[in-house]
């Protein structure tokens, strides 16, 4: 799925959802212990699976814990992204389905940050909107925290409503003055939360109620 994923960032960069050397995105697959992200500082237009890092979940008797794992000439030369954090507290458990995958998208998606800025808290807006919320579930908004922070991490994590198993209640989450967290079984299926909920931003934005 690396190539997927290099493929939604293309787009996402073509829709202007995030510039060169935004976002991130994270996979793993239920029964590894370990987890693929791409790095920090690469152009992500142009992302190559070669370039991803690869990320093991460690235990030890304080919690648990990640590290680099060799993946490929090229990436070992490339940190992770900063956002390893978000990154870590969703892979690292993974809930209750055996067969799963568990992505997580984070772009920068420009209605959803302009209806943010707005004052609007995201997850107030699906109601009215069917073709939103029969598919995707929204959660309240993260306010204004540092980017690639433990604090942000923390924030996204309690507004998804991630638990101590890995079960998350939310299929997005939008960060105040930065971006969105979407979370799906695959690349293309994190990306259509993030789609959706741009879409109906855009109408909201564009009716003149806020």
């Amino acid at each position: 799925m690396l190539e997927t994923i290099c493929q939604v960032l293309e787009d996402a960069y073509k829709r202007n959802w995030i510039t060169s050397r935004d976002g991130n995105v994270s996979i793993r697959h239920h029964d590894r212990d370990h987890f693929y992200i791409t790095p920090s500082g690469v152009r992500k237009q142009t992302l190559q699976p070669d370039q991803f890092k690869k990320i093991a979940i460690k235990k030890s008797i304080y919690g648990q814990y990640y590290t680099e794992l060799s993946y490929t000439d090229i990436s070992a030369n490339l940190k992770p992204s900063g956002e390893i954090p978000l990154h870590f507290g969703l892979q690292r458990m993974m809930g209750q389905h055996a067969n799963d995958v568990r992505v997580v998208v984070h772009v920068h998606p420009t209605y959803c940050i302009a209806a943010m800025h707005a004052g609007i808290d995201l997850s107030t807006v699906s109601a009215a909107f069917p073709e939103l919320n029969r598919y995707t579930r929204v959660a309240p908004n993260v306010g204004d925290v540092p980017p690639i922070s433990q604090e942000l991490a923390n924030e996204c994590h309690e507004n998804l409503q991630l638990d101590d198993r890995g079960n998350i209640a939310y299929d997005i989450v939008g960060i105040k003055g930065h971006g969105v967290v979407a979370i799906d079984t695959s690349p293309w299926r994190a990306y259509e939360h993030i789609e959706r909920l741009e879409h109906i931003c855009r109408i909201v934005l564009a009716s003149g109620k806020y």
